[in-house]
C-alpha cells in the first residue's frame, strides 16, 4: 500500500518536473481563470444592460413620436380655430354689407333639437336679406362657403334657442340642417345671449366642429347669430400626413377610437380591432407604452388620448427589428473589449511582481536620497553649532587684546610726527587690528543665536530698502521685480536685512567688471520666494557644497572672512525657510552668474 502511494507521488512529481512550470506561472494560472470569469460575467452584464438601455430608448422615442403627432394634431386644431376666426370676420362683413329687414309677419316652421332630436312648431319673423327671404335660402351661405371653405349658417332666435334658417351644414341623411336648433342650455347660446362672440369646439348637428359664432344685434337686442365652422376630424388630410411618417425600420403611426375602430391604419383601416388586452390598455390611462403580440411579432405600442377629437393617437414598432444591428454590434464590441481586457490584465498580472520590485527599489533609492539630504543638513547644523560655540569663545578672548592694540596704535599714530618712518608701520598695525576686529565681530554675529522678533513687513518694499543699505558701483545696475498677490510677510526685520545685504554685497563683488543685480519676488498662499541673481563670474561647481561652511571664501586673501553665507544660512533656517544656490561659471554652457533662492514661510 505504501509502495503504491509512493509510486503515484513519484509519478506526479515526475510529470510536474517535466512541465517545469515556474512559481510565477503556477500562481498566475488560477488568478487568470478568475480574471477570465470576471471579464466574461462583466461582458454578459454589459451586453444585457446595453440591450435593456436601447429597448428603453426605443420606447422613449416611440412615446416622443406619438407626442409629436399629438402636437401636430394640436397645431392643426389651433390653425383651424384661427382660420374660423378669420372666416367669421369675412362672413360678418358680407352679412352686414347687405340690408337685413325683419318683417312683422311670421311663419310657422317645424324645428328640431340637434341634441335630442325632439321636434315642435315655432313661430319666426320673416327675415329678408339683400331683398331675398333668408329662410331656406342657400345663396348667401353657399357663396360664402365657396369663398371660405367649411360651413356657414345664419340662426334666428326662438323661444327654445337658436334655429338655423340658412345653412350648408348637412344632417346624417345628407339634407341641409335647416330648422335644426341649438338649445338654450348650450354654452354657445349662453355666450350669444350675453352678446359675446363664441370661439371653440362645438357639436354641430351630428359631428364636432371648430366653430365661431357672432351675435346678430338689432336695437340692442340679440335676434340671431352668424356661424362659420370646420370639421375637427378631416380624416383625409390626416391620412395624407400620417401615411408619410415612418418610425424606424418597422414602425408606423395609427389612429383609432376607444372601441378599437381603426380610423387611420396602413393595413386595418375601417376594421375594428377588439382584442381585449389592446382595448384595456388604451382605455386604462391617458397615455402609455405596452407590449403586444400581433401577427407573430412582439410589438411595442405607445399611445396618447387626443380628447379634442375624441381619438387615440398611437404608434407601433418591432423591437427585434430595430435593435438587431445594435445587439450584434454590442456583442461583438463587448467581446472584443473583454478579450483585450483579459490579455491586458493577464499581462499586467504577470509583470506585476517585477513592477512592484522596481517600485520598491525606486522608493528605497528616493528614501536614501532624502536621508542623505537630511543627514547633510544635520551635519551642517551640527558643524555650524560647533563653530558657533568655538567662535564665541575665541571672539571673547580676542576682543579685549585687540581693543588694547587698536587703542594704543591709534594713540601712537597721533603722537608721531607725520614724516616719521614708523607712521606706515603703525597704519598697517591699525589696519590689520581693525580687520581682526571685523573678523571677531563676524564671529560674534555668527555665534549669537538671537531669538526671532517677527513683525509684519512688505517684502517688496523691504527688498528695495535693502538695496539702499549697500554701496552699488556705477557699472552695476540693480532692480527689484515682484509678482506677488500678497506682499505682507512675518519676519525678523533686523536679521533678515543682514541676510539680504550680505547676499547683495556678494553679488556686487562677483561683478568686478560691472553687470546686473536682479531681485525677483514670487509668492503663493504659504510662502514667499526671493531670487538674488547676478551676472558675475559664477561659482565653480566644486565650491557650491562648501559655500555655507564657516571660514570658507573664494575671495582674495584679506577680503573676506567666510562667515557671511553661514550667517545667511542660519538666519534663513531660524525663519524655518530654505536656501538654494544655482550657478554657472562656464561661458560655453551659457550666461555666467549666480542665483541664491530664498524660500521663507509667511509665518516664521
Amino acid at each position: 500500500m505504501k509502495r503504491k502511494n509512493y509510486v503515484r507521488l513519484s509519478l506526479g512529481d515526475d510529470i510536474f518536473k517535466r512541465l517545469r512550470l515556474p512559481l510565477k506561472i503556477r500562481l498566475f494560472l488560477p488568478i487568470s481563470f478568475i480574471i477570465i470569469l470576471v471579464v466574461v460575467i462583466a461582458t454578459i452584464w454589459f451586453v444585457s444592460t446595453s440591450i435593456k438601455t436601447i429597448n428603453e430608448q426605443i420606447e422613449s422615442n416611440l412615446e416622443l413620436e406619438v407626442k409629436t403627432i399629438s402636437k401636430m394634431f394640436e397645431r392643426e386644431s389651433m390653425l383651424k380655430l384661427k382660420n374660423v376666426q378669420t372666416n367669421l370676420k369675412v362672413a360678418s362683413h358680407h352679412f352686414y354689407s347687405h340690408k337685413l329687414s325683419i318683417q312683422n309677419r311670421t311663419i310657422d316652421i317645424e324645428v328640431e333639437n340637434q341634441k335630442n332630436g325632439l321636434r315642435h312648431i315655432a313661430k319666426v319673423n320673416v327675415w329678408r336679406h339683400n331683398n331675398h327671404d333668408l329662410y331656406g335660402s342657400n345663396h348667401f351661405v353657399d357663396s360664402l362657403s365657396r369663398l371660405l371653405g367649411g360651413t356657414v349658417s345664419v340662426f334666428q332666435k326662438i323661444d327654445s334657442g337658436y334655429v338655423r334658417i340658412a345653412t350648408n351644414v348637412l344632417k346624417a341623411d345628407g339634407n341641409r340642417a335647416t330648422g335644426t336648433y341649438i338649445p338654450n342650455d348650450s354654452p354657445v347660446s349662453e355666450s350669444i345671449r350675453n352678446k359675446k362672440t363664441y370661439f371653440g369646439r362645438a357639436y354641430v348637428v351630428n359631428d364636432w366642429y371648430t366653430t365661431a359664432y357672432e351675435p346678430i344685434v338689432v336695437n340692442n337686442e340679440v335676434v340671431g347669430m352668424i356661424y362659420v365652422g370646420d370639421k375637427e376630424k378631416d380624416m383625409e388630410e390626416l391620412k395624407k400626413i400620417l401615411y408619410t411618417l415612418k418610425i424606424g425600420k418597422s414602425g408606423y403611426p395609427f389612429v383609432c377610437d376607444r372601441n378599437g375602430y381603426m380610423l387611420i391604419h396602413p393595413t386595418m383601416e375601417g376594421d375594428t380591432w377588439d382584442e381585449p388586452y389592446f382595448i384595456n390598455q388604451i382605455n386604462s390611462a391617458q397615455s402609455g407604452v405596452f407590449p403586444l403580440y400581433f401577427h407573430n411579432k412582439d410589438k411595442t405600442i405607445a399611445f396618447i388620448h387626443f380628447d379634442k377629437f375624441e381619438l387615440i393617437i398611437a404608434a407601433s414598432i418591432v423591437k427585434e427589428v430595430e435593435n438587431k444591428v445594435f445587439i450584434r454590434r454590442a456583442i461583438i464590441g463587448a467581446s472584443t473589449v473583454g478579450f483585450i481586457a483579459i490579455l491586458f490584465l493577464m499581462a499586467f498580472l504577470y509583470f506585476f511582481t517585477t513592477e512592484r520590485l522596481y517600485r520598491y527599489f525606486t522608493q528605497l533609492e528616493i528614501s536614501k536620497k532624502k536621508l542623505a539630504s537630511a543627514e547633510m543638513a544635520l551635519k551642517q547644523s551640527e558643524k555650524l553649532a560647533t563653530m558657533g560655540q568655538i567662535s564665541a569663545g575665541i571672539a571673547h578672548e580676542l576682543n579685549n587684546p585687540l581693543g588694547v592694540i587698536t587703542m594704543y596704535s591709534n594713540i601712537l599714530l597721533e603722537e608721531l610726527d607725520k614724516d616719521s618712518p614708523m607712521v606706515k608701520d603703525l597704519e598697517l598695525i591699525v589696519e590689520q587690528a581693525n580687520r581682526c576686529k571685523g573678523i571677531v565681530g563676524g564671529l560674534l554675529n555668527f555665534a549669537r543665536k538671537s531669538k526671532l522678533k517677527p513683525m509684519e513687513v512688505n517684502i517688496v518694499e523691504f527688498a528695495k530698502r535693502s538695496l539702499d543699505s549697500i554701496v552699488i558701483p556705477q557699472n552695476v545696475t540693480a532692480e527689484v521685480n515682484a509678482k506677488v498677490s500678497q506682499p505682507q510677510i512675518m519676519l525678523d526685520s533686523d536679521q533678515m536685512m543682514q541676510a539680504f545685504t550680505n547676499l547683495e554685497k556678494n553679488a556686487v563683488e562677483a561683478m568686478p567688471n560691472g553687470g546686473k543685480l536682479t531681485i525677483d519676488i514670487e509668492d503663493d498662499d504659504s510662502s514667499v520666494t526671493i531670487y538674488f541673481s547676478d551676472s558675475g563670474t559664477g561659482i565653480p561647481e566644486a565650491d557650491l557644497e562648501k559655500l555655507f561652511t564657516p571660514f570658507f571664501t573664494s575671495k582674495e586673501f584679506g577680503k573676506g572672512t567666510g562667515l557671511g553665507l553661514p550667517l545667511v544660512y542660519g538666519i534663513v533656517k531660524m525663519h524655518k525657510g530654505k536656501i538654494v544656490v544655482e550657478s554657472n561659471n562656464d561661458a560655453s554652457k551659457g550666461a555666467t552668474g549666480t542665483t541664491f533662492i530664498l524660500t521663507i514661510p509667511r509665518n516664521a
